[in-house]
């Protein structure tokens, strides 16, 4: 009996720790990004205490478009390695699946 509740439970305690696995992965992903836009916005808020004049304006502007490029591409690597994550993700959880359906 306790054989057959084991067999049951495998696969969804497999599913459980791909799950657990991938949300970990997405959430450090997320506090990296946090951090990383949270320190740009700081050198941001910094920078502005440096304009004195309309020439330290337009370096400031100038260094603004570069901080955007940088974050934009970021969130472009951060996009694509979740949807890696998700990827996998599913094609596990897919194995695991299969698996229990069809035992080798």
């Amino acid at each position: 009996m306790i054989n057959t509740y084991e067999k049951i439970l495998a696969p969804i305690k497999e599913l459980n720790e791909l799950t657990f696995k991938s949300i970990e992965q997405i959430t450090s992903l997320q506090l990296k990004a946090f951090q990383d836009n949270a320190k740009i916005g700081m050198y941001a808020l910094n920078t502005l205490q440096d304009i004195k004049d309309l020439e330290s304006f337009k370096t400031y502007l100038e260094s603004q478009i570069a901080v955007t490029q940088y974050v934009s591409d970021n969130a472009a690597v951060d996009a694509q390695e979740i949807a890696d994550l998700s990827k996998s993700f599913a094609i596990n959880a897919k194995e695991v699946v299969e698996k229990t359906i069809i035992p080798q």
